[in-house]
């Protein structure tokens, strides 16, 4: 498979001055508990989807400072771009562990892109293997692998589907998903995303029938050429996003029960795309990642320490598959 180069920040509309002065306005205000000028982060992307991935090691963070308020903090932290959610990441021993929280500090049991760069990250320090490997998550051990630069990563098997209404259906993909199916007379770009998959992910009688009472993704799905298209509204981040790696997933699994859509299934998303394979691992997801902005250096540079200069996150606009 061929790489695909991630996109720069100027692509994305991210100001690097803008996110350098919410990194100083950080240092200054500082976290409680944390010694912020020790925080070492890079601004991912998974399709556009902005992920904070922490280094817990490199930033000297214990397992016990790890939670929903210091994750909300540092999310909020960074103004001049919303980010979507952050990536805790512990190397120390094996597997790689994966925390991840939602913005709103919600601690979800996975997140695809997020894995998809911690894959990358982790490729790229000598953390993981890159023919293949395992990171462990809240939905248990994953099979990640980055052989010959191609982020591939896989979410386990789609799980409880059922059909609940006219047009829509439940999967869960690590975490819970409904899927609404559009005809072609219906216009996706119409939707008001944020309103309607606000009344769906906050409807108590559908999650409680699906046996979810934390809410629901809802994607938006419509055939789209030789695949499908999708827009998501995230759980945690109470909007829509420009792409959902779980969402995908979810949304392939039906295109395939529903539609018989063949594997790979190609996902288009507010940021190009991402393909979607059924593999003994389950569902697996590919797609571009890339680094933004960050503060950790080559694995053969010297970390300026307490610094307030912001080098290069490892190679900015990385490669993903």
């Amino acid at each position: 498979m061929k790489p695909v180069i991630g996109k720069e920040p100027d692509m994305l509309g991210l100001d690097r001055r803008a996110l350098q002065a919410d990194y100083d306005n950080l240092r200054l205000s500082g976290v409680p508990g944390i010694d912020a000028g020790r925080l070492a982060f890079s601004l991912m992307h998974g399709n556009g989807n902005l992920i904070l991935l922490v280094d817990e090691d490199l930033s000297g963070l214990s397992p016990r400072q790890i939670g929903s308020d210091l994750a909300r903090e540092l999310c909020e932290s960074f103004t001049a771009a919303r980010v979507d959610g952050i990536a805790f990441v512990r190397t120390a021993g094996r597997p790689v562990r994966m925390t991840y929280f939602d913005r709103d500090g919600t601690n979800a049991t996975m997140c695809g892109n997020a894995l998809r760069c911690v894959t990358q990250y982790g490729s790229e320090r000598g953390y993981l293997r890159d023919g293949a490997d395992v990171v462990m998550t809240d939905d248990g051990p994953k099979w990640v692998s980055a052989a010959g630069g191609a982020i591939r990563v896989a979410l386990g098997a789609g799980r409880e589907f059922q059909r609940v209404a006219d047009e829509q259906y439940f999967v869960f993909s690590g975490v819970a998903h409904l899927v609404v199916l559009l005809d072609e007379h219906q216009g996706l770009d119409a939707i008001d995303v944020r309103t309607v998959g606000a009344a769906l992910r906050y409807d108590d009688q559908l999650c409680r029938r699906v046996n979810h009472p934390e809410g629901l993704h809802v994607d938006f799905m419509q055939r789209y050429e030789d695949g499908v298209r999708i827009r998501t509204y995230e759980v945690g981040v109470e909007d829509e996003t420009r792409a959902c790696g779980t969402g995908s997933a979810a949304s392939a699994y039906v295109a395939n029960r529903v539609w018989a859509l063949p594997y790979p299934v190609r996902v288009v998303v507010q940021e190009g795309e991402i393909q979607v394979e059924e593999t003994e691992h389950g569902l697996l997801i590919s797609g571009s990642t890339g680094h933004l902005f960050g503060n950790i250096p080559a694995m053969d540079a010297p970390r300026p320490e307490h610094s307030g200069m912001i080098v290069p996150a490892l190679a900015v606009g990385g490669s993903g598959g």
